[in-house]
């Protein structure tokens, strides 16, 4: 396997991840809350020149649904470009199809987690948008490499 260095360097760089994504799954729900209320104070003073409480609220449920999507579409990359590497020899759908186990999986288990957490719980519709996100990125990654490679392969 001649990517094998990638592959190497692409792990660490999942692994750094995968801790930065648990840190996060692992505090506690009233840490989680006062810190996402304040980001969402401050964006709220940019966008409302003074927010009522009930924007507040809209906007911090926001940004915590965002910051869902922005995770797992950076780890649904990093599983795309891995399973790329590792399988550069098979269908493109068992890559497809590897990323989205792999993404999927991480998306349940790390809502699972979060049970005996004081303040967390396990929400079923969050781990749909965890692992609808990641699945987006690895489509749109396959779909472009796909296209790439026939625009190679086109004389």
């Amino acid at each position: 396997m001649r990517n094998w260095k990638k592959i190497v360097g692409l792990l660490v760089v999942l692994a750094v991840w995968l801790g930065l994504m648990w840190r996060l799954s692992t505090a506690d729900g009233t840490e989680t809350l006062q810190d996402s209320m304040r980001f969402a104070r401050k964006i709220g003073s940019w966008i409302y020149e003074s927010p009522t409480v009930q924007q507040l609220n809209h906007l911090n449920l926001l940004l915590r649904k965002l910051a869902h999507v922005f995770l797992y579409a950076i780890l649904g990359g990093m599983m795309a470009l891995l399973w790329q590497l590792l399988l550069e020899l098979h269908r493109i759908g068992w890559r497809i199809l590897g990323a989205a186990a792999c993404s999927t999986t991480i998306a349940f288990l790390d809502e699972l987690q979060k049970i005996p957490i004081a303040g967390r719980h396990f929400d079923f519709s969050e781990s749909l948008l965890n692992a609808g996100s990641a699945l987006v990125v690895i489509l749109l990654f396959f779909g472009i490499a796909g296209l790439l490679s026939r625009k190679k392969s086109t004389p």
